[in-house]
């Protein structure tokens, strides 16, 4: 485990931060240009999409995202590794020491090298900022394939809560470092995919936004909740057509909406 320690005071603005910001960005920009290329996103349309909860953290992975400027840097470069892995990002919320995503890509090996190659680019950023010397522990501290339309749709609901959960977040939407914005509103140009999963929440836009809202804003059952935190950390799929007869009920209790 790394631990960063550092005084507030070194965090302060200067004038060689913006330098060497802009530093680290054009050295993992000529990174990235010698980087192979995948197929277009729209390829993925194609292939049988996989979709899968993921979480960095601190702890196990040494990634601190401090202050909006690097939850800022980390997004950025979220979205472009998004596009090159011909990959669809559903939800995220990005915390202190939390990095929760809801993805969508062909198998687990491109989404360990996606996750991996967001990493090294932040740490760049982050050592240079800071002048620390971090490294990247592991890839991500939980990784698991979700399967089944309720299953997905609860993860989202996870994730958007995610900010009120750990205590950054006092309304739902109130920070802007989470898709709960873009996911409820429809705001153009969040770089977010809808998934499929909430085909359901209806075809006109409007009702399919307001009763996401509705659904999102209700509680995890307790039972589905407990079994999202340990299943989710643990495990490496979750299958709808698996679960045990108590959790897919506590499953279907949460899907109402409004």
């Amino acid at each position: 485990m790394v631990t960063v320690d550092f005084d507030r005071d070194s965090i302060a603005s200067s004038n060689g931060t913006l330098a060497l910001e802009l530093t680290a960005e054009r050295r993992e920009d000529e990174r990235l240009c010698r980087a192979p290329r995948l197929p277009p996103a729209s390829m993925l349309c194609g292939m049988r999409a996989l979709t899968y909860f993921v979480e960095v953290d601190s702890a196990s992975c040494g990634i601190q995202l401090f202050d909006d400027a690097c939850r800022a840097y980390f997004r950025n470069r979220l979205f472009e590794s998004i596009k090159r892995h011909s990959s669809q990002l559903h939800a995220y919320a990005l915390l202190a020491d939390h990095a929760w995503l809801l993805v969508s890509i062909s198998s687990h090996w491109p989404l360990a090298s996606l996750i991996g190659q967001v990493q090294d680019a932040y740490l760049i950023y982050f050592n240079q900022r800071f002048r620390r010397s971090s490294r990247r522990l592991r890839f991500y501290s939980a990784l698991c394939r979700v399967e089944g339309e309720r299953v997905v749709r609860e993860c989202y609901r996870y994730i958007e809560q995610r900010p009120l959960k750990v205590g950054e977040s006092e309304l739902l939407g109130d920070i802007e470092w989470s898709s709960y914005p873009s996911n409820a509103f429809g705001h153009a140009g969040s770089g977010l995919v809808r998934h499929c999963c909430l085909e359901s929440l209806g075809s006109d836009e409007l009702c399919s936004l307001a009763r996401y809202r509705s659904f999102v804003a209700q509680p995890l059952d307790p039972l589905c909740e407990r079994y999202l935190d340990v299943a989710l950390h643990e495990r490496s799929n979750i299958e709808e057509r698996n679960l045990n007869p108590a959790i897919t009920e506590a499953f279907e209790r949460g899907q109402s909406y409004s």
